[in-house]
């Protein structure tokens, strides 16, 4: 009867071990797909290191307005309007700020001669060209709109084809910026006059 016993526990035992692995490798799998779209960065998608130099007499775009926050307001609405004589599904508008970036391939900024446009920095924001006319190929033309937040420094917008993986600069905008940049957006705290101190602004 003993021997029955332990049978009858080392059967139930396997039964619930087998149940719960299947049980969590389930959730571990479906976690795991999840985690991967859900963890994703949209900016990542962007091979900005392999930017190539294509300006464009055929493309232009612009940004409007050009002064953000006339009434003290921290975030804006901005329009950009483009052409491009040679549009394709896969081009796409890139937010930038500082507005004074370089784009092209990655050189070293140790020569302050240099004045060729080349980037290594990353648009804080993008659309594809398409995002608000489908017929964009057809029209060759079309507007976004952004939603920017004051980010202490001014900002510009480019156009680049190629899509993501293979971005190739087309144009460059003017730069817009907050009318008041430096202008405290949320609480700041600071080191006081000794280290047990903090400042508050008022």
């Amino acid at each position: 009867m003993k021997n029955l016993l332990m049978v009858v526990v080392l059967i139930l035992g396997l039964l619930v071990n087998f149940h719960c692995t299947d049980a969590f490798g389930h959730l571990r799998s479906v976690v795991g797909s999840s985690a991967g779209a859900i963890g994703e960065q949209p900016l990542s998608k962007i091979a900005i290191h392999k930017t190539t130099l294509a300006l464009s007499d055929f493309a232009s775009i612009q940004a409007r307005p050009l002064l953000l926050g006339l009434k003290g307001e921290d975030t804006a609405w901005v329009v950009v309007d483009f052409v491009n004589e040679e549009p394709s599904n896969d081009d796409w508008i890139g937010v930038f700020s500082p507005a004074k970036f370089n784009a092209s391939n990655c050189i070293v900024e140790n020569n302050s001669e240099v004045q060729a446009p080349y980037t290594c920095s990353a648009p804080i924001k993008y659309k594809y060209a398409n995002h608000s006319n489908p017929d964009y190929t057809s029209t060759k033309k079309a507007s976004v709109r952004f939603q920017l937040i004051n980010q202490r420094e001014d900002f510009s917008f480019a156009l680049f084809a190629g899509g993501l993986s293979n971005p190739k600069l087309k144009a460059i905008s003017n730069s817009i910026a907050f009318a008041n940049p430096k202008a405290p957006v949320y609480p700041r705290l600071a080191h006081g006059k000794s280290w047990d101190e903090v400042s508050y602004p008022d």
